[in-house]
């Protein structure tokens, strides 16, 4: 099949459902992925959880981060990391062909102290095995939810599209067809480092727009059938300056630990 003429015919059906009864895009504070939101709580991500999915598989990740006193690591108090959700099949039938079944993955992150932990990042995973949707019921029914998106286009070397969603009034931060990665250790800083050096970022990262990105995915370049849909919603306008106020209150620890031992150090009776 002539991949030009498969890369049009998307291009033209994403276009053609869009322009049809497509509501007005909402605004980030209203998107939710089956009721969880941006800026949560454990609490309340628990809570949206039970009432999508009581009888998901839930497990819950918690990390903790470490200092030096100059002798040896300190430890501060463990935090909730991530809350996983399952149902269904284990893994994506797209990544592993002998595998059945409909299957969803709800992954949920959470920023790490001292500042207040809400949900920074959201994924959803849908195996669509047993009863595949064609591709312009599942786009219309993601344009049913959040709107038109501003931007649309094939992806997957063809096979299916994806939709983004940004803040109006902020600035996009990081690739333009990508939710921004984000994470809930300070290394993560690196990533958004990079995005400023390369004018992908502002300096004050709270600036920056939430994203929420829905991948379409086929099998095979042209075909009708939505094998998997994956949802991404992140807020890097938090996150970043949640991971920079986690490094800064794990240098000042260190520091101020450092320093206690310096003082403090007795020398040996010779």
């Amino acid at each position: 099949m002539n991949k030009g003429l498969v890369q049009r015919g998307a291009a033209a059906l994403a276009a053609s459902i869009l322009l049809v009864g497509a509501a007005p895009a909402r605004a980030a504070p209203d998107w939710d992925i089956v009721g969880i939101r941006l800026g949560m709580s454990p609490e309340q991500v628990r809570a949206a959880l039970s009432e999508h999915a009581p009888k998901a598989e839930v497990s819950e990740s918690r990390r903790q981060f470490t200092f030096n006193d100059g002798v040896g690591q300190q430890q501060l108090p463990d935090f909730l990391g991530s809350i996983t959700a399952r149902l269904g099949a284990a893994t994506s039938a797209l990544a592993r062909p002998g595998s059945s079944g409909d299957a969803e993955t709800l992954e949920v992150m959470f920023s790490a102290p001292p500042m207040q932990q809400r949900v920074i990042r959201v994924i959803r995973t849908l195996v669509l095995q047993d009863n595949p949707p064609p591709m312009e019921r599942a786009l219309a029914s993601v344009t049913q939810k959040y709107g038109e998106p501003p931007k649309i286009r094939e992806a997957n070397y063809g096979r299916g599209l994806v939709a983004r969603w940004v803040e109006p009034g902020k600035a996009v931060c990081g690739d333009a067809w990508q939710a921004p990665p984000v994470d809930n250790a300070p290394g993560g800083l690196s990533q958004y480092d990079a995005w400023h050096r390369r004018k992908l970022a502002p300096a004050d990262a709270s600036h920056c727009s939430a994203a929420l990105v829905v991948n379409l995915v086929t099998r095979a370049p042209g075909e009708p059938l939505v094998r998997e849909m994956k949802l991404v919603m992140t807020d890097p306008g938090y996150a970043v300056p949640a991971m920079r106020a986690t490094a800064q209150q794990l240098a000042e620890l260190q520091a101020k630990a450092r320093k206690a031992r310096m003082d403090s150090g007795t020398a040996p009776k010779l």
